[in-house]
């Protein structure tokens, strides 16, 4: 199910996709609304849309979902729980590759090709081993979790500077370079990783990477990094979020990932300014249709300085 300018570029053209794998497409069936579906009774539902969109497609399957198992491949960690009130079996899934849809039928495969799928909430079974084996023979690198949720948490932090990324219109590449960018990245995490830790939810890294912890002391790294940044903007790296502001989509998920750490620092009484800073500035720039690059690291800063400055005049 995808956009119906999308689904009929496929249906017309194929998919297209070009990148880090090579150019190809693929020819597959491609449909606007689930109701044009004609589902069998051991078909596994793949979720890939954004979390907003989560519900109303759960609702779209009606009675049919109470038949099916269902794979969350998607960011944030709700999309399980919203999911396992229709559906038999509810598997999380964890997508970590790049990819840039930027016009209907054509997408660019930017970085990696892993996924990870278990059981939700814990453990593994035969259907996790099937469709690792699919997935694999399909080009994929698969891990099995017994722990999926506290991947997706792993994966969540990741995704947490997502929102600096589109506010200041930077690729991951440019963003690593250069300290500024760098140091705030670690202090987002830093603040998402005292809330998270004080609620005690469990983070289980990605297979190879790093701890949250151990991320924040990788990006505080002094100085300017060495190496070179892709001149095209096809091989450019940027997050979904950049994409939704460039695109003008009028809303992101910025409310599933730095949202999540607003919530648990309100309930904890524990600030998160910054992280408030990400989602009220990504939802400013959805809302009045700002592109990406609209604000620098340097006016986030200050903007947060303001911010703190007027809450000490209030106390």
């Amino acid at each position: 199910m995808c956009s119906k300018a999308h689904a009929e570029a496929i249906d017309g053209r194929g998919l297209k996709i070009s990148g880090v794998q090579g150019d190809y497409v693929i020819r597959i069936p491609a449909v606007a609304e689930v109701s044009q579906v004609d589902f069998r009774s051991d078909d596994i539902v793949f979720l890939t849309m954004k979390t907003f969109d989560t519900e109303t497609a759960i609702n779209k399957l009606g009675k049919t979902a109470s038949k099916l198992s269902v794979v969350c491949f998607q960011n944030a960690v709700r999309n399980e729980e919203f999911a396992s009130v229709r559906f038999k079996k509810v598997y999380g899934g964890v997508v970590f590759f790049g990819a840039k849809y930027l016009k209907p039928g054509a997408v660019i495969h930017t970085t990696e090709n892993s996924l990870g799928i278990g059981v939700y909430p814990k453990g593994l079974d035969e259907t996790v081993n099937r469709l690792s084996s699919v997935l694999n023979l399909a080009g994929f690198s698969v891990t099995s979790y017994p722990s999926i949720m506290a991947v997706k948490w792993s994966k969540l932090f990741r995704n947490l500077n997502n929102a600096l990324y589109a506010i200041t219109g930077l690729s991951v590449l440019e963003g690593l370079k250069y300290e500024e960018f760098r140091f705030m990245m670690a202090d987002i995490l830093e603040e998402a990783l005292r809330v998270v830790n004080t609620e005690g939810i469990e983070i289980v890294p990605l297979a190879g990477h790093q701890p949250p912890d151990k991320e924040v002391e990788h990006l505080r790294r002094p100085g300017e990094l060495k190496f070179d940044i892709p001149s095209d903007e096809e091989n450019a790296v940027r997050p979904s979020m950049w994409q939704d502001l460039y695109l003008n989509r009028g809303r992101t998920e910025v409310e599933y990932l730095n949202g999540e750490i607003v919530r648990l620092g309100k309930k904890h009484d524990i600030p998160v300014p910054l992280n408030s800073l990400m989602v009220c500035v990504v939802n400013q720039m959805a809302y009045e249709k700002l592109m990406p690059g609209t604000y620098t690291v340097s006016q986030l800063r200050a903007m947060v300085r303001e911010s703190e400055k007027a809450l000490a005049s209030h106390k």
